[in-house]
């Protein structure tokens, strides 16, 4: 893992050095002429007098031939090229961070990146209008890593931290998913198994053997037990039971006002944990801290949706949120959790 240094700073910093270089040489140019008009240190004004090709030498100074020499200097006109990393203010900069195969990335800026042969993930830390959220751009290799780990190692587990969690998966990205123990809702599967079938009015994540995702929303007059089984023979790897959700085709959703898990209203904030996909294997993951006066005012779902929408997401769901909320990055947490510390939970999502 590293942090990037802004590739915007870096261009002002060069474009400061090239000017200040230029300055330099227009010095040293005026100080030689004088020096050539007086006979130079210790020597005899009126044998120089009479030489007329020094008294040129400050027509040329001042002819912007010689003192632009520098033109030489700024020959860096090739280096300059770092003018295409201002081309969407910064937000293709980050592609010469990318390795061979890799989409571009949604996000404008990484304050944390971490690229090995088989995950890509750059994430930008982001303050705006009083609230703190982190937007991560996770690129996978291989379906079977987009994964999930259960407290205690198994289905009814009891709780565990997220971070105890992660290390035991040898996760290198986690966040917390639905938080299953807390409800017993709806059809759970995690890595290809069905643990539990019954009725919700819940959204549904759900997670297909290529690791693409889709919501399925409407519930009334479902068969959980059917549900299952078809799901499985689809050959489904997980499932999520909580929403609402946030994006369909590309575009933010109007929310259910029969949806009850949580309020959708727009003066509701709250902190935020959400997932969605950008393209195969491709993800866009917010999230938002909150409950913190002075910090971080939390995030409404309107917002949410729209930030999603914003970086190109065609689906998004909202997972749990509140104290679980929780971004873990090869062993640090970088949100701050709005109890004051890592809440303990049932489940993760890892990457």
């Amino acid at each position: 893992m590293q942090k990037r240094i802004r590739w915007r700073r870096r261009k002002r910093i060069r474009q400061v050095s090239l000017g200040a270089a230029s300055v330099l040489a227009l010095a040293l140019v005026i100080t030689l002429a004088a020096k050539g008009l007086n006979g130079g240190p210790g020597g005899n004004p009126a044998a120089a007098v009479p030489v007329p090709e020094i008294t040129e030498a400050p027509g040329r100074t001042e002819a912007p031939v010689e003192t632009q020499a520098p033109a030489e200097t700024e020959a860096p006109a090739e280096t300059e090229a770092p003018a295409e990393t201002e081309t969407p203010a910064g937000t293709e900069a980050p592609a010469e961070t990318q390795a061979p195969g890799w989409a571009e990335i949604c996000v404008a800026e990484s304050d944390y990146e971490y690229t090995d042969d088989t995950r890509a993930i750059h994430i930008d830390r982001i303050e705006q209008d009083g609230i703190v959220y982190f937007v991560a751009d996770v690129q996978i290799k291989s379906a079977s890593q987009f994964g999930t780990a259960l407290s205690g190692g198994r289905y009814g587990g009891g709780n565990e931290a997220l971070s105890a969690m992660a290390e035991k998966a040898g996760a290198v990205l986690a966040i917390n998913a639905d938080n299953y123990g807390a409800h017993e809702y709806g059809v759970i599967i995690r890595d290809g198994t069905l643990y539990r079938t019954r009725e919700t009015t819940r959204n549904m994540l759900i997670v297909d053997q290529n690791a693409d995702l889709s919501v399925r929303a409407e519930r009334d007059g479902e068969n959980p037990e059917e549900l299952g089984n078809e799901l499985i023979a689809q050959g489904v790897m997980h499932t999520f039971e909580f929403g609402p959700e946030l994006v369909r085709d590309g575009a933010a959703v109007e929310f259910n006002p029969d949806f009850n898990v949580i309020s959708t209203r727009s003066t509701r904030r709250e902190p935020r944990t959400a997932i969605g996909q950008i393209g195969p294997k491709h993800y866009v993951i917010i999230v938002a801290d909150g409950r913190q006066d002075g910090y971080s005012k939390g995030m409404t779902l309107q917002e949410l949706q729209q930030l999603f929408v914003d970086y190109g997401a065609v689906t998004a769901m909202n997972l749990d949120g509140g104290g679980s909320s929780e971004l873990w990055l090869n062993g640090e947490i970088l949100n701050k959790p709005s109890g004051g510390k890592e809440r303990s939970m049932s489940d993760i999502i890892w990457f």
